[in-house]
């Protein structure tokens, strides 16, 4: 099969998820109001083992300086006004050194004719489309999100309403923390699976010192499904990343047959 990755990537706030899911969080992790961020991947890894990236971003800036952004369509289509088809679209980013969803307008009148936007962020790790006209909920061009200098860092495909991107990076002075998830095979081959890998990059190891190689988490799935069932691992929670870490997601067949997944990662964000 064709490799292929499709990732869906929402923040909640605190005010989103607040209560039961936090029962057993220490009193200090909640008054730091912490976000969860979810992202929900549906792929397919080439027909061999070898792992490469799942919906790897167009560009990570990774500036520490925060920049304009702007946003443009390849279609006249993407624009504000009734008729149009996507109007608006949220950006999850780092904004002020914490993660945010910030909502960026398209040209009034003409998709093609870019927006720059008063927001300031150091990185986009996705957006999707929140607001549509009466022609379609879709996007009717390449919608990018760039900055000021024209370099492109997440792309809506059109007639798609998510982006690229699933890596993300740990704002500074935050940790964040692997709260679970879950590995569906969606394939019923005999004797084939599905590996996942979860790569963070600290601040040490984006230095470039040797032998630190072993900074990933692993999953499989593998062996025969029954009767239209996948075959479901649950992935759980405990491991901490550090302030700046850059978390990445990777994929390989276990064999060479590249058999479709699902997979769902929460991830717990707080201030330290």
């Amino acid at each position: 099969m064709v490799e292929s990755s499709l990732c869906r990537m929402r923040l909640q706030e605190f005010v989103d998820i607040g209560g039961g899911i936090l029962g057993d969080v220490p009193l200090d992790i909640k008054v730091g109001r912490p976000q969860m961020l979810r992202l929900h991947i549906t792929g397919t890894p080439a027909d061999a083992i070898g792992f490469s990236e799942i919906s790897a971003p167009t560009t990570k800036a990774d500036v520490a300086t925060a920049v304009a952004v702007e946003t443009i369509s390849s279609a006249a289509g993407d624009n504000l006004t009734a008729g149009a088809d996507c109007q608006k679209i949220n950006c999850i980013c780092i904004e002020s050194d914490r993660l945010n969803t910030v909502e960026l307008s398209m040209d009034p009148t003409d998709g093609t004719t870019f927006v720059l936007h008063t927001e300031l962020l150091k990185e986009v790790f996705h957006s999707y489309g929140v607001a549509w006209g009466t022609t379609g909920k879709d996007a009717a061009g390449n919608i990018d999100v760039r900055n000021i200098a024209d370099t492109v860092w997440v792309q809506i495909l059109a007639t798609k309403n998510e982006s690229n991107g699933s890596s993300f990076k740990v704002p500074d002075g935050h940790v964040a923390m692997l709260w679970g998830g879950r590995l569906t095979r969606l394939a019923e081959t005999v004797d084939e699976g599905v590996s996942i890998r979860i790569v963070y990059t600290d601040t040490i190891d984006a230095i470039g010192v040797d032998e630190l190689l072993n900074n990933y988490l692993e999953y499989a799935v593998n062996g025969i499904t029954g009767s239209g069932d996948g075959q479901s691992i649950d992935i759980p929670r405990g491991q901490v990343f550090e302030s700046g870490t850059w978390i990445q997601f990777q994929h390989s067949s276990l064999v060479n047959l590249g058999e479709p997944y699902d997979l769902v990662l929460d991830f717990l964000i707080w201030k330290k």
